[in-house]
C-alpha cells in the first residue's frame, strides 16, 4: 500500500499529465493512472520520470478515448512544459 504522500504525488502527476482534458474523458485518466502506477510498483520514484511515463500514456491511448481535440490539447500542454524548461521540484 502507498502512503499518503506518495498518493499525493502520483495524484499530482497524474493532473499535471491530464490538465488538458475534458472530465469526460475518464478512460484517458483512467490508462494514464494505470501506467503511472505501473512505473511506481516497478520502483520508479522520479517524478519527471513518472511524468514522461503519464505523457508517454496520453499520447499512445487508443484513440476512441481521446477525441482530437483533447490529445491536441494534452499534447500541447506537455509540449509548453518541455519548452520553457519548467520543472516542478517535489
Amino acid at each position: 500500500m502507498l502512503g499518503s504522500e506518495t498518493t499525493a504525488r502520483l495524484r499530482r502527476v497524474l493532473d499535471e499529465v491530464c490538465k488538458g482534458l475534458p472530465a469526460h474523458e475518464t478512460g484517458a485518466r483512467a490508462h494514464v493512472a494505470s501506467e503511472i502506477l505501473e512505473a511506481r510498483a516497478r520502483g520508479e520514484t522520479s517524478i519527471e520520470v513518472l511524468r514522461q511515463v503519464g505523457q508517454n500514456a496520453l499520447a499512445s491511448a487508443p484513440s476512441m478515448w481521446l477525441r482530437q481535440g483533447s490529445r491536441q490539447c494534452a499534447s500541447e500542454s506537455s509540449g509548453a512544459e518541455k519548452s520553457t524548461g519548467a520543472t516542478k521540484q517535489d
